[in-house]
C-alpha cells in the first residue's frame, strides 16, 4: 500500500487514546458513515482524546447530511442542542442569525484563522467580526472518477469535452460494463447537473442561473441544453440505480463493474479505504469543459450555546483542532479532500489531490471558484429545494427538457 493507504488503515484500526474526562466532552452531531469518512474523522477524534477531552459521537447518515440536519432542528426545537453540529451551505449561517451558535473571533484573530482561509470560504464561516463555524476542509464536486483497467482495456483515454464521455457508452455496454455508476437520489444526479451547467455554458452563467436566479438564464436555450444532455447522460446509467448509496456507485467503479462515476473527491476516500492507489487502479479528472471551474462545498462545525462550563471548554478544544494545520493536513489525505486552510502543504498528496491543491489556486485567479449547488454553497435552501425536485424528477421520469425548465422557473419564482 501507498503512504495514503497506510495512513487510512492505521485511522480504522488505532482505538481511540483514553480520554481525561474531568476536563469536559461535547456531542458532536454529523452525517459521516462510510469507512473513509469514520476514518477520516477519528483524525479529529484522536487529537481530541489526546487533549483530553471526550468526544459523544451522534452519526445520523442518508441524503447528504438533510437528516442530520433534520435531526439538528428537531434537537433545537425541543431545547437540547448537541455541542457541536456538521454545517453545510448556509446551515450555520441560518443558525448564527438565530442567535444559537457562539463566535470563536477571539482565538480566530489570535491564531490568523480569518487569513488562513480563502474569501470564497470565509462567506460560510464568518459575519462581519464573527468567525462562527470551523471549516476542515474543502470538496471539490466536479470529478470524474474512473477504472483504469476498464479504460485500459477499451481503449479510453480522458475525454475532452461530454459528448466524448456520452460517446464512451456503447463501447462500454457491449463489453459488459456499466458506463456511469450512480444512485437516484436527486442530490447524487443534480453533482452531475451542475457540472453541465458551468462545462456547457461557463461559469458567468453558472452564476446568473443558480446562483443569481437570473429568469432569462433560467429559461434560456443554454438551461434547455443543460437538460438535454443530462438526458444523455441518463443513457449511461444501469437499470439498478434505484435506491443506490453513493458509496456502492463508487465501489462499482472500483470494483471494474463500472467505468466511471460523477462525483465529489470524497470518493476517492472509498478507494483508498479499498487500497487502491491513484493512476494505478483508479483516474481522476476534471469533469470536461473548455471553461474549467472547481465546484466547492466545505464541511464546518459550530458550537451551540450553552451554560454548562466542561462542554464550552470542550468546545473551544474542539474547535482549536479542527483548526490545527497538522490535524487539517492528515484529516484530508484520508477524506480526499484538500485542506480549508490555504497554508497547509501540498506535500505528501497523491496526484489527484495536487490537481485539486493547483485546480483551486488557478480557479481563484480565474474567478473559476463556485459554490457547489448541490450542497447549499450557491443558493439558500429553499431555491436549491427547487432545483434538486425539478432534477431529480426529470432524471427518473421521461419528462421533456422544456418542461423542466418551465419547472424550474416556476419554481423559483413561487420560492421568492
Amino acid at each position: 500500500m501507498k503512504f495514503k493507504s497506510v495512513l487510512l488503515a492505521s485511522a480504522l484500526a488505532l482505538p481511540l487514546p483514553a480520554v481525561a474526562e474531568e476536563q469536559g466532552s461535547i456531542e458532536v452531531l454529523h452525517h459521516w458513515v462510510s469507512e473513509s469518512e469514520v476514518a477520516a474523522l477519528n483524525v479529529i477524534r484522536n487529537q481530541l482524546a489526546e487533549n483530553g477531552y471526550g468526544w459523544e459521537d451522534s452519526a445520523v447518515g442518508g441524503m447528504s447530511g438533510a437528516n442530520a440536519t433534520q435531526a439538528l432542528r428537531t434537537r433545537l426545537a425541543s431545547g437540547n442542542p448537541p455541542g457541536a453540529m456538521q454545517f453545510i451551505g448556509y446551515e450555520g449561517q441560518n443558525w448564527f442569525a438565530e442567535g444559537v451558535v457562539r463566535d470563536f473571533a477571539d482565538v480566530a484573530n489570535a491564531q490568523g484563522w480569518f487569513d488562513a482561509i480563502a474569501p470564497q470560504v470565509r462567506d460560510f464561516v464568518t459575519k462581519d467580526d464573527a468567525f462562527f463555524a470551523m471549516p476542515i476542509n474543502m470538496h471539490r464536486q466536479n470529478w470524474v472518477w474512473a477504472n483504469k483497467k476498464v479504460f485500459d482495456e477499451n481503449g479510453l483515454t480522458v475525454p475532452a469535452t461530454w459528448a466524448e464521455l456520452i460517446a464512451m457508452g456503447p463501447a462500454l455496454k457491449e463489453a459488459g460494463v456499466v458506463p456511469l455508476a450512480t444512485g437516484d437520489e436527486a442530490w447524487q444526479i443534480q453533482l452531475i447537473f451542475d457540472a453541465l451547467v458551468t462545462d456547457l455554458n461557463g461559469p458567468d452563467f453558472y452564476r446568473k442561473a443558480v446562483v443569481d436566479l437570473d429568469p432569462e438564464a433560467l429559461a434560456s436555450p443554454e438551461m434547455i441544453k443543460v437538460f438535454d444532455t443530462l438526458r444523455e447522460v441518463r443513457g449511461l446509467v444501469d437499470d439498478g440505480f434505484v435506491g443506490r448509496d453513493w458509496a456502492v456507485a463508487t465501489g462499482m467503479v472500483a470494483s471494474g463493474d463500472a467505468a466511471m462515476q460523477v462525483h465529489g473527491d470524497w470518493a476517492k476516500g472509498e478507494f483508498l479505504a479499498q487500497g487502491l492507489v491513484e493512476g494505478e487502479d483508479f483516474l481522476c479528472f476534471a469533469t470536461p469543459s473548455e471553461t474549467p471551474s472547481f465546484l466547492f462545498l466545505i464541511d464546518s462545525f459550530g458550537a451551540f450555546e450553552n451554560r454548562d462550563e466542561n462542554v464550552t471548554a470542550a468546545q473551544d478544544a474542539l474547535a482549536e483542532v479542527i483548526m490545527d494545520p497538522t490535524v487539517q493536513r492528515e484529516f484530508n489525505m484520508i477524506k480526499g479532500s484538500i485542506p480549508a486552510r490555504s497554508d497547509v502543504s501540498v506535500d505528501g498528496f497523491d496526484t489527484c489531490g495536487v490537481k485539486g491543491f493547483e485546480d483551486r489556486a488557478a480557479a481563484v485567479e480565474n474567478d473559476a471558484m463556485l459554490g457547489a449547488l448541490t450542497h447549499g454553497f450557491a443558493s439558500q435552501p429553499q431555491f436549491a429545494g427547487v432545483f434538486s425536485d425539478v432534477v431529480g424528477t426529470f432524471f427518473v421520469t421521461d419528462m421533456t427538457s422544456q418542461d423542466a425548465v418551465n419547472m424550474l422557473v416556476n419554481g423559483i419564482a413561487n420560492a421568492m
